[in-house]
């Protein structure tokens, strides 16, 4: 097999040049908000009556009510919370193989919870560390000039204010496309995991040696596409939202009239149309976003030179 040469174009467009069985893009995403949409809908069970007490126009506002209506219904709201989080974890663990499955193996749409998936949950584990590290790291990077800025600001110096607001701009700026690098080195790890039936982590810094900014610049050509699409669908529905809440918003904007004027069919029908586009639309960028790292691991010289390979996609 001839491999896909890792190339910016063959980056961003990996998604669409795997091979494989056609229509794999739109039933991941449907598969996927679907899927969601079942998680939510049983979290959203147990936390019906609190969302209920928050919503009710008879209550808007009323902060005993809604108070009570927590006290009375905290357990069931911890339940809720417990499948939202176990709900989502598990979703991204099967979604992901599947997604890595058709990078590295052109394989159709399929879910399971097998090997693939019970590897991808430990990367998944240590995503969720590393995530966590940079979050503390950029508290640590705040600290120093924002400390300056305290400090200039106290002693009435505007320039030396000015340039600790500068300062702080570009330590944040600078750390956020540290960030960046540092991920775009280590995301192969699921698609070589996936590629080679391994935990492999470590091995993906080897892997994107000159690959790095490439897979950033992907990502952000991506991010600012799906922005654009999103940004659209938004003022879209925020059009179809306002013409049903104009009545409401008339004269006082009563609180309570414009929760009940929520409540009906005008605004929920195009609330639903809005998240069911937004989540087979997320659901399909997850997919995609994942496309440069993967190529970055199949284009890996000591795999593509690997006899296992024909095996993988034969």
């Amino acid at each position: 097999m001839t491999p896909l040469p890792f190339t910016f174009g063959n980056a961003l467009n990996h998604f669409s040049r795997t091979g494989g069985p056609k229509g794999f893009l739109w039933k991941y995403a449907l598969a996927y908000g679907l899927c969601s949409l079942l998680v939510q809908v049983l979290s959203g069970y147990f936390m019906g009556s609190y969302y209920a007490a928050i919503f009710n126009p008879a209550t808007f506002g009323d902060e005993r009510a809604i108070n009570a209506a927590l006290t009375q219904n905290f357990g069931r709201i911890m339940i809720g919370y417990v499948i939202s989080l176990v709900g989502g974890i598990a979703l991204w663990t099967v979604f992901e193989a599947a997604s890595q499955r058709r990078y590295m193996r052109s394989e159709g749409f399929s879910l399971r919870f097998g090997a693939d998936e019970g590897r991808l949950l430990l990367i998944g584990l240590i995503w969720i560390g590393i995530f966590l590290a940079l979050y503390v790291g950029l508290i640590i990077v705040m600290i120093v000039p924002a400390g300056l800025l305290a400090f200039l600001a106290s002693s009435g110096s505007d320039g030396g204010t000015a340039f600790a607001v500068l300062l702080m701009f570009v330590a944040i700026l600078a750390y956020m496309v540290f960030a960046l690098w540092f991920c775009a080195r280590f995301s192969p790890a699921a698609a070589m995991t996936i590629r080679d039936n391994s935990i492999q982590f470590g091995e993906a810094w080897r892997v994107t040696k000159g690959k790095a900014w490439t897979i950033v610049g992907s990502w952000i050509v991506i991010m600012l596409l799906s922005m654009l699409v999103l940004v659209v669908l938004y003022i879209a529905f925020a059009a179809f939202a306002l013409v049903s809440l104009v009545p409401a918003l008339q004269g006082d904007a009563d609180p309570a009239a414009v929760m009940s004027a929520m409540m009906t069919p005008q605004f929920i029908l195009p609330l639903i149309i809005f998240g069911a586009l937004y989540m087979f639309i997320t659901a399909a960028l997850m997919h995609i976003f994942g496309g440069p790292a993967a190529l970055a691991a199949k284009a890996d010289p000591s795999w593509v030179n690997n006899p296992e390979m024909d095996k993988t996609f034969s």
